[in-house]
Formats: C-alpha cells, structure tokens, sequence
C-alpha cells in the first residue's frame, strides 16, 4: 500500500503547479470590472464632438454687434433688443400684404411656439397700418409682437432692402445669421437649436 501516499503526493504537487502557473501572485482577477473601474474607463474615453453649426451660422469671432432695435408694436407697446438679452432673438422684417411674407409666416408662427421663453421674436414692417398688422397677426396666429416703422429707420439700420427678411441675434447680441429672402421653419429650427446652447 505504499503506492497510495504516493499518488497522493504526486496529485497534490500536480495541483499545487497548477494553481501556481494560474497566478502566481494569489487568487485569479475577477473578470467583471467594478464599477469603480467602469466609470475611470468612460471618464478616460472621448465624449463625442460637439454638433458643427448648421450652413450659414457666422463664427463667433466673426459676428458683429447687432444695430439698435427699438419699434412700437400693434398693440402699443414698446420692443427693444435689450429686453431679450441673453437668449437669441429672431427679427423678421415683414409686410402684412407681401406673397412671400404671407407663405413664410405660419413656419415662423410654429417655430417661435416652439422655442417660446427660450428665443425672443419680434416683426417689423414698414408700410403696414395697425389695421392690418393687427390682422395679419391674428389670421396666423403670431405668438410674438409685430411693429410697424413707417420712418423706414429701422429697415435702414438694419440694411433691409426688401422684405422677408429674417436676421438671427445671439444671446450676446451679435448677428448671427441672415435670411434675405425668406427661410423655412427646419432651416430656422436648426440654427435656433444651436443658437440656444451656445
């Protein structure tokens, strides 16, 4: 019955090489990482870039400071730019009676509901009455205040040689982007998007 101790040594030196040339250093490493672990690798990790603006956002060093606005609406108040500093403001430069003005203004109507609180609106015409401003904005449910210069000034500052017009301010008051001719409500939608977290 020597054989019996025999075997056992021999088995318990096989086993014991084996654990040693699994790890030599002690227990084996689990191999779930800790949460610990998991966030120092996400923190580690690249976020993903930052959205590029949409085409025809001016750079920020680019932009130049917006002229002075300052209209009474159609319903007897008094709009300045300043009072929408720190959000982006849209001005769209209209005439109740124009085709075009007429086609753009129900995207313009959506997208100012859309962004309300977050981006300040205001519309300027030059050859409106009250009459028909006050019309225009209830036929297309305007949510923000429409003004008429009749002085042209406005227009002049702002270099408005026809209408639609439509100039996008930044939070800072810079102008930011210009639409000569009219926009649509996806196009506006997108450089408000990126306007608004800048």
């Amino acid at each position: 019955m020597r054989l019996r101790p025999l075997l056992l040594a021999l088995l318990a030196l096989v086993v014991g090489a084996c654990a040693t040339a699994s790890d030599p250093a002690g227990p084996p490493a689990a191999t779930t990482s800790s949460p610990t672990a998991v966030s120092r690798a996400a923190t580690a990790q690249p976020g993903p870039a930052e959205d590029p603006p949409p085409p025809g956002i001016i750079a920020l060093a680019r932009r130049q400071k917006a002229p002075d606005l300052r209209v009474t609406a159609f319903d007897g108040s008094t709009v300045t730019l300043e009072e929408f500093r720190g959000r982006p403001v849209v001005v769209s430069f209209f005439e109740s009676w124009c085709p075009i003005c007429q086609t753009e203004q129900p995207d313009l109507s959506k997208v100012a509901k859309q962004f309300a609180g977050r981006v300040g609106f205001v519309g300027v015409s030059n050859h409106d009455t009250v009459a028909a401003g006050r019309a225009y904005a209830r036929r297309f449910q305007v949510p923000y205040p429409l003004a008429n210069d009749a002085s042209g000034k406005t227009w002049a500052r702002w270099r408005v040689p026809y209408q639609p017009v439509v100039v996008l301010v930044d939070s800072q008051g810079r102008i930011a982007e210009r639409f000569d001719g009219g926009t649509t409500g996806g196009t506006l939608r997108a450089a408000l998007t990126y306007l608004a977290r800048e």
